[in-house]
């Protein structure tokens, strides 16, 4: 096609100097003609004729610097985020150099590619799109990269939605059987939530073995059995379009290599916005790093969290809004290398640390003394449980009932201390003690225990020691007046003075002694009934029909005495006799009651045998 313009001519004419066709009528500004097989080279001439007569003009060209190619479409394939284009171009132009421009559009995304294939199909794939998301596209061509063909008609396309699977694992350790037991876990990312995953696919290698396994689309996590050597896990989303997700991979080591030195740390709690993890960088560690973390002494099972970074970024930020307060977690720090991720680092630590900790449990009965006591408690410092790191305990001791006197307060910095003596305490007291367990924020829950010390005897024994050591002292003192002291005794308790007072002989004395013992002799009963013995003859008339008998005098009877004494025996309860012994005193002088448990002597009997005896 060959263009011209022209002033107001009424006729157009063209003719085509390399063939034998005639003039060829044209438009006002266009004229078209056909190629001819082969020719490169063109000479044609432009006439125009009008009724003052006819102009003419000649041109030369090649018709490879006037092509403009046409295209048709041939296939759009979509993706994620790019699209695969392909299409014709209409005539034999293999000999020529195409050069294509693809454009994309909301975005305005224009791609140059050269079209260089041998057929006549040409390809090009377009980047940076967005997922789930409709797109345009058109093409056009051109051979000297100066004249461009028209646009296609566009070719209209949506993305597919972009799934990710975030892939990890847990291993327990092996057994003695070297068998593995490796849980696979993943988290789906979908960019579109109208579409639905179908199912995953699993596929595991190790050794030269594989497995496949599929699962239901609603499921996150397979547990598989292993041997101890290394093994590559593949996981793989498919959709409903049977369009396969970027397939997640994962490596776990052979058991020789997990064996390595653990590091572990406890973490400060330094605010309440999160945590603030950091490492030391491995140099192994060639994929970056993989942070894992749950939930320590929590009844419900923890549920296993995890984050990825890339490589030579060894801290890491976690904001308090994912994680509870008063709750320890454990932070597993994995090195990426070609062989698997290696454990190097295990830090502990909470986002908020609470001070009500449990009470710990006492162990009664406390051991005291009159100036200490002994506590000894039971506390399990490492429970998991607890809502903040045990730093030591604190020991709080006050004199029971008294709220004036201040109470004292003993700290122990020793968590693994459990037992501690309270001096300075008062003998014979009470007191009330309490033990609680320290954390930052402060002491935690206490437990009590009411005591009283025991009495102090050496001090009691120092309050009656002076008065002990006083009589001796006053002995000391007074033995040199010892005699001026016996001599006024002897004026205080002599007889006063005036009364004639007869002293018995020594012998006398003795005869008297030996008589009193005589009447203390036991003797066998001869009877069932209680004699009475009476001196005098009241006894008799008070009982007229007892019998009499006579008494011998003894030896020391006054033989001038010519009056015979007779005992008056009443017969009623005596179980024994009365025996009168020779050489004792006369009945007269005498009433002995035979149960031998006294005697009694008359004052009168007393006197006269005196005076016998002189």
């Amino acid at each position: 096609m060959f263009c011209f313009f022209g002033s107001n001519l009424h006729f157009f004419y063209l003719m085509n100097r390399n063939s034998d066709h005639g003039l060829i009528s044209c438009e006002t500004s266009s004229c078209r003609f056909p190629a001819v097989p082969q020719l490169q080279e063109y000479k044609i001439s432009v006439m125009v004729k009008d009724k003052l007569g006819e102009e003419m003009e000649s041109y030369s060209f090649n018709i490879s610097d006037r092509v403009l190619p046409e295209l048709e479409w041939y296939r759009v394939i979509p993706g994620v985020t790019n699209v695969s284009v392909s299409w014709r171009v209409m005539g034999n132009l293999t000999h020529m150099k195409l050069i294509c421009q693809v454009s994309a559009a909301p975005g305005n995304i224009t791609q140059q590619v050269d079209c260089n294939s041998s057929s006549d199909v040409c390809k090009a794939d377009v980047e940076h799109l967005h997922p789930s998301m409709l797109y345009s596209i058109i093409v056009r061509c051109s051979t000297n990269n100066k004249l461009w063909g028209n646009w296609t008609k566009p070719k209209f396309f949506k993305t597919y939605p972009l799934v990710s699977l975030d892939l990890w694992r847990k291993v327990k350790l092996p057994s003695a059987s070297q068998i593995r037991h490796v849980t696979l876990l993943w988290n789906t990312h979908i960019s579109d939530k109208a579409v639905n995953i179908l199912s995953y696919r699993l596929q595991w290698s190790q050794k030269d073995q594989i497995w496949t396994k599929m699962t239901d689309g609603r499921q996150n996590q397979l547990e598989v059995t292993i041997g101890p050597e290394k093994c590559d896990f593949t996981v793989e989303a498919v959709l409903e379009t049977s369009f396969c997700a970027a397939a997640a991979h994962i490596t776990v080591p052979p058991v020789a290599q997990t064996e390595a030195l653990i590091v572990k740390r406890r973490l400060k709690t330094t605010s309440a916005n999160g945590f603030r993890l950091s490492w030391d960088e491995d140099k192994a560690a060639t994929c970056g790093y993989t942070v894992e973390w749950c939930i320590l002494g929590s009844a419900v099972p923890c549920t296993l969290k995890w984050i990825k970074l890339p490589k030579g970024n060894n801290s890491l930020f976690l904001s308090s809004r994912n994680f509870t307060s008063g709750l320890r977690y454990s932070f597993n720090i994995y090195g990426c290398t070609e062989n698997g991720h290696k454990l190097l680092e295990v830090k502990t630590g909470y986002s908020q640390e609470l001070k009500y900790v449990r009470p710990p449990s006492l162990i009664q009965p406390v051991q005291t003394t009159s100036s200490s006591v002994t506590l000894e408690w039971l506390f399990s410092e490492e429970d998991p449980s607890h809502p903040a790191f045990i730093m030591g305990y604190l020991v709080t001791v006050q004199r029971g009932g008294s709220q004036e006197v201040q109470a004292t307060n003993l700290s122990i910095a020793d968590p693994l201390q459990t037992s501690v003596t309270v001096e300075g305490l008062q003998p014979d007291q009470e007191y009330v003690c309490s033990v609680s367990a320290l954390t930052t924020e402060g002491p935690g829950l206490p437990v009590s225990v009411t005591f009283r010390t025991r009495t102090a005897y050496p001090s009691q024994l120092a309050k009656f020691l002076p008065a002990v050591l006083l009589l001796p002292g006053c002995i000391a003192l007074l033995w040199p007046q010892r005699k001026k002291i016996k001599t006024g005794l002897k004026e205080m308790f002599a007889y006063p003075s005036g009364m004639n007072i007869k002293i018995p002989e020594f012998e006398s004395f003795l005869d008297e002694t030996i008589q009193r013992l005589q009447c203390q002799r036991m003797d066998e009963c001869t009877g069932c009934e209680i004699e009475i013995l009476n001196v005098g003859a009241t006894a008799t008339a008070r009982n007229p029909d007892s019998t009499t008998e006579p008494c011998s005098p003894g030896p020391l009877s006054n033989p001038s005495s010519t009056s015979r004494s007779c005992v008056s025996v009443q017969r009623g309860y005596c179980p024994q006799s009365a025996v009168l012994l020779g050489g004792k005193p006369t009945c007269q002088q005498m009433a002995c009651i035979i149960n031998q448990s006294y005697f009694s002597i008359k004052a009168e009997s007393r006197s006269e045998i005196a005076a016998d005896s002189i």
